[in-house]
């Protein structure tokens, strides 16, 4: 097992839903219960924070300097330079006590959001929704308690999705002409010594990078055979998501959480809320 790398970074509450912008040239990520977006510049250190009057869920980069951003009830577009938040549809707005987690854009560029109970502990009260080009939301997935993880393969054929309490990863077929999903399927099952499965990405090979709630590290899992090819540690129990960024986008970007521990879990893990970085072998 190696271990990441801590980056100088603002301390999160909740850090979570890392990603890459090739437009900005900066990495992402959010807190999402300080309601914070912070955008790393790597060639820098220099971060750079704003602060928005809901929870932040998940941020997606669009290719100009906006960004289609998840707020516990809504999706909106939110200018970076200005911070001016435009919204876009509301979330579940008969469903108060239910709010936004994990999202990113697919391969044809359309918004895939996941929704939980506030306290993720409501079996079978999320769904996962994908964001039309005319602004309306389409359910895709119900039934899910903590929507998590997304990635799609390097071919676009397959998309992977991740519940957290079922300690699965699931794929689908997808069609990236019209984003549908078919054929849902088993691929990774997640011994309980791995925690929960959180944020998900991909490598050029198609291998799952999976960060693990309760465990403290990020694996790599064979997509095709469900086996567990390495494991990357960040000492912090709550570790949440991760993404490949950088110049070259081979550098492994890791968020972790404070959100649940205790003030003795807090003792042993005291880099709970950073920001790590690894540059895994197998990805150079």
């Amino acid at each position: 097992m190696s271990r990441a790398e801590v980056l100088p970074s603002p301390v999160a509450a909740h850090g979570e839903g890392p990603i890459w912008s090739a437009f900005h040239q900066r990495l992402f990520w959010v807190d999402m219960m300080g309601q914070l977006i912070h955008a790393l510049d790597p060639t820098t250190g220099v971060v750079e924070s704003k602060g928005f009057p809901d929870l932040v869920c998940a941020i997606a980069p669009t290719g100009s300097a906006q960004l289609q951003v998840a707020f516990a009830k809504e999706l909106a577009w939110v200018d970076w330079p200005s911070a001016v938040v435009t919204p876009i549809v509301a979330v579940e707005p008969n469903q108060p006590d239910n709010r936004c987690n994990d999202g990113k854009r697919d391969p044809a560029g359309r918004f895939w959001i996941g929704t939980m109970s506030r306290g993720g502990d409501v079996v079978g009260a999320g769904a996962l929704y994908r964001l039309e080009n005319d602004g309306t939301l389409t359910r895709m997935l119900t039934g899910l308690t903590i929507a998590n993880g997304m990635a799609w393969s390097p071919d676009q054929r397959t998309m992977y999705f991740i519940d957290s309490p079922t300690r699965e990863v699931w794929a689908f077929d997808f069609d990236p002409a019209d984003s549908a999903i078919s054929r849902r399927r088993t691929v990774v099952k997640v011994p309980e010594s791995l925690g929960w499965p959180d944020g998900m990405t991909i490598d050029a090979e198609g291998n799952l990078w999976v960060a693990h709630w309760g465990a403290g590290c990020v694996a790599r899992w064979e997509a095709e055979s469900g086996r567990l090819l390495e494991t990357i540690a960040t000492d912090c129990p709550h570790t949440s998501s991760c993404c490949f960024g950088g110049a070259d986008e081979r550098d492994l970007y890791i968020t972790t959480s404070q959100l649940g521990l205790s003030a003795t879990e807090l003792a042993r893990a005291p880099l709970s809320g950073r920001l790590f970085k690894s540059a895994p072998k197998s990805c150079r």
